[in-house]
């Protein structure tokens, strides 16, 4: 007899960041049809003869095109070439710089940049271009002189004071960061951009008096500009002052009751003075609000689940509201993502599958993901879905020996002998290549694609396997229990069949279906009372309820003639097997099958 198989299982978190301004300077970048708008290319020396300025106007042009087709590498030998003939062409050298930017020689870009900029000390596009690559070379002092020198150009113009402003607060210059943002204040007015530096400026500075001032005065004077309340919240939550805290977060949520940021902000502040009711109960209000983006709850979720503690203490009430979320937004992919987390958790497989389902069909490459579906649909005994569900694993993993593996079991499931060999064989070839291979994916691999060959009858092949499986794993007794199954039933190889089962049977003496097959291959060898007293052991170790067990020693009991005991073991198997058929029927029926 053959006995049947079966298996089951996550998903991650994050950190939530509130209010942190990204002081990052933008820098203007000319592009090829402004570059040959603003000047086509630089006068040649005096010196050159007529057809000597016809070829460098010819490299230029011809370096021009080259760069715009994306041909940089000859675009560059001819703009260098230009150089040379001319070392005072700063086109020239301006167009390296962009195209060792595109090709990421960041030395030698900041070296043509720097030299377009000396040649040509009043465009400003040169300059602001050496400033972006100072900046990024974290060379924050260079920068700044090439802003000063901009500004000069410029002094009316408040964006490059304000980049000024941020270069030096960049390189720890806080009083000058500041002069220059009282100077845009005192000609423009007290603005949002004005406020916020300051405020930069001042918090890095440490001076914790004048950014309360400056955040009071930006509330006061801009109440529009609700994050003014937040950044002083923070102040003050970060100084201590819990009361004055809350007192601003209630401010800004009273001003903006649908504020996400404000909601965070004030949920990490309790979190932090441990007010751990008043969390739960922020949280409950911002996942009610539905204008806030599920994405945000999701984060929010992530963030408080990070704490160990935090979340072992409070898991029954962060899940309850994750599965609001789950009802609320059921497209919308992060929520599948940790309603599948808290349903594998709470072992509620069945829900697991159908967010797997969901997430594996928009992110088909996450082979983890792929893997929890798999396994849980496996467990589930879900075949159908685990057979089309591993067939489009393997679309993007065809080399993944478990995917191979469940969708040839799925495949032998669903009685697709064929398919399910093609993909016994890949995993085979699949695990050959694994540093430490699955031994038992492998042999189970070998049991099934010997069972489909059998199925197939494609009996010599399927020995072949058998034979190969039993000589790496001599003790298996699942493997010498089905491979002596397979003999009895064609009548071949009776010998090594009960040598196998022999050796079954003493590693496993108790298991009733291992008993069977003993059974019916003794029979098979014409040593039938032998072979009743076999299967009425197996009867009696648990076979009692196995429709397959009780049909054989009703057979076995009409092969040797005892009719009267063969009548009471046939009705039960008739009633087990629901079988349309009377007792006398089925007597007959087994003697005749005993005559052949």
């Amino acid at each position: 007899m053959i006995p049947s198989e079966g298996q089951a299982v996550l998903v991650t978190p994050a950190k939530i960041n509130f209010s942190k301004v990204t002081n990052k300077i933008i820098f203007f970048t000319l592009s090829i049809c402004q570059l040959l708008i603003v000047k086509s290319f630089a006068a040649p020396p005096a010196t050159f003869d007529e057809q000597q300025r016809i070829d460098y106007e010819h490299d230029f042009i011809e370096a021009n095109k080259l760069k715009l087709m994306g041909n940089l590498p000859n675009a560059a030998n001819l703009f260098t070439r230009c150089t040379e003939v001319n070392p005072n062409d700063a086109v020239a050298f301006f167009a390296l710089s962009e195209i060792y930017i595109a090709t990421n020689n960041e030395a030698e870009a900041l070296r043509n940049a720097r030299r377009a900029a000396q040649l040509d000390p009043k465009n400003i596009w040169y300059k602001l271009r050496l400033a972006e690559l100072y900046s990024a070379a974290q060379l924050a002092d260079s920068a700044v002189l090439v802003y000063r020198d901009i500004v000069k150009l410029k002094p009316d113009d408040t964006d490059m004071r304000m980049d000024l402003a941020m270069l030096y607060l960049e390189a720890g210059q806080f009083k000058k960061a500041l002069n220059e943002i009282k100077f845009i204040e005192k000609t423009y007015g007290f603005t949002m951009e004005v406020a916020i530096v300051q405020y930069l400026t001042y918090s890095k500075k440490g001076d914790i008096k004048a950014t309360e001032k400056l955040l009071r005065k930006s509330i006061k004077e801009l109440p529009d500009e609700l994050r003014f309340y937040g950044l002083l919240a923070e102040l003050y939550s970060s100084t201590g002052k819990e009361k004055e805290a809350q007192e601003n977060y209630r401010k800004l949520l009273e001003a903006d009751p649908e504020n996400a940021l404000g909601y965070l902000s004030m949920i990490e502040f309790y979190k932090e003075y441990g007010n751990n009711s008043q969390v739960l109960t922020e949280m409950q209000r911002m996942y009610d609000i539905k204008t806030i983006h599920p994405d945000l709850k999701v984060e929010l979720y992530l963030s408080l689940t990070n704490d160990t503690a935090f979340a072992r203490k409070y898991v029954h009430k962060l899940d309850d509201m994750i599965e609001q979320l789950g009802k609320k937004y059921p497209d919308n992919f992060r929520v599948r993502m940790v309603n599948a987390d808290r349903n594998l958790r709470q072992q509620r497989l069945k829900e697991a599958r159908e967010d797997l389902l969901f997430i594996t069909d928009r992110v088909p490459t996450n082979a983890f993901l792929w893997e929890q579906l798999l396994i849980i649909l496996n467990y589930l005994q879900d075949n159908e879905t685990l057979y089309e569900s591993s067939a489009k694993a393997l679309e993007f993993f065809d080399k993944h020996y478990l995917f191979n593996f469940l969708h040839g079991f799925s495949a032998y499931i669903l009685k697709k002998p064929d398919e399910a060999i093609v993909s016994f064989v890949q995993t085979l070839e699949c695990l050959k290549k694994e540093k430490t291979p699955d031994r038992k994916i492998e042999i189970q691999s070998m049991i099934f694609l010997g069972e489909a060959y059998n199925d197939l009858k494609q009996y010599d092949l399927s020995d072949e396997i058998f034979e190969k499986a039993i000589e790496m794993m001599p003790d298996n007794p699942l493997i010498l229990n089905n491979y002596s199954y397979y003999l009895s039933v064609r009548e071949e190889k009776l010998d090594v069949a009960e040598k196998h089962i022999k050796k079954c049977i003493a590693l496993e003496p108790d298991n009733s279906t291992y008993l069977d097959t003993y059974g019916w291959v003794l029979y098979k060898l014409g040593h039938i009372d032998a072979a009743i007293d076999v299967i009425e052991l197996a009867i009696k170790n648990g076979g009692s309820d196995n429709p397959e067990i009780i049909d054989h020693l009703c057979e076995l009991l009409v092969a040797a003639g005892r009719i009267n005991e063969a009548t009471q073991t046939c009705q039960q198997a008739i009633e087990m097997n629901e079988e349309a058929i009377s007792v006398e029927q089925k007597i007959e029926n087994f003697q005749k099958k005993s005559q052949l």
